[in-house]
């Protein structure tokens, strides 16, 4: 995933998103059919991008930081207080923090961040910067997501560790519901 931004954002269909969230850098920033954005989000894509799918649904109180660039792919979604970073200071104490300190005295650690089809984040995880999480992960509430993952996982922990693989019964009903919505726009 390479750095994508739009001129101006790019919407689809049927996209709600609460007027209590906070929105930096809506320029950068495209969004699928269907996506809905819970109420106190706050979307920072200033100098970054956010591509979001179709299918998404964001729950409230989450953070999305995109500096380096974040995406989620379709049937992904976010629980209830998320926090996503595609940037973060270096809390060794050799250099400066903080968004106040020029870069020059600072070492931040940037990667994009990368959701892929029917990943699913539970409640109150983070996740920092430069990690894959490919196809059909799941992750439990009150985790913490360091490196990339491997497809098909159930994960939980601090830091995260593989239980067991997830079904991938999903995708059957993914054909399913797909071609219902194709019937019924018919």
């Amino acid at each position: 995933t390479g750095v994508q931004t739009c001129a101006l954002p790019i919407f689809g269909k049927n996209v709600r998103i609460h007027s209590s969230c906070i929105v930096v850098g809506i320029e950068n920033i495209s969004i699928g059919d269907n996506v809905r954005i819970d109420g106190f989000n706050s979307i920072i894509a200033a100098g970054g991008y956010l591509n979001l799918g179709s299918h998404i649904h964001i729950a409230s109180h989450c953070y999305i930081g995109a500096s380096a660039g974040v995406t989620m792919e379709d049937f992904s979604g976010l629980a209830y207080g998320i926090k996503i970073h595609s940037g973060s200071d270096d809390y060794s104490g050799e250099y400066l923090t903080n968004s106040t300190i020029p870069s020059k005295y600072k070492n931040c650690k940037s990667g994009p961040v990368h959701l892929g089809r029917h990943v699913i984040i539970g409640s109150n995880t983070v996740i920092l910067p430069d990690v894959d999480i490919p196809i059909g992960c799941s992750v439990g509430a009150l985790s913490m997501v360091t490196k990339s993952l491997d497809a098909w996982g159930v994960y939980c922990g601090c830091p995260v560790r593989r239980l067991k693989d997830r079904s991938q019964k999903l995708l059957e009903i993914e054909k399913t519901f797909l071609s219902d919505m194709e019937h019924m726009n018919d």
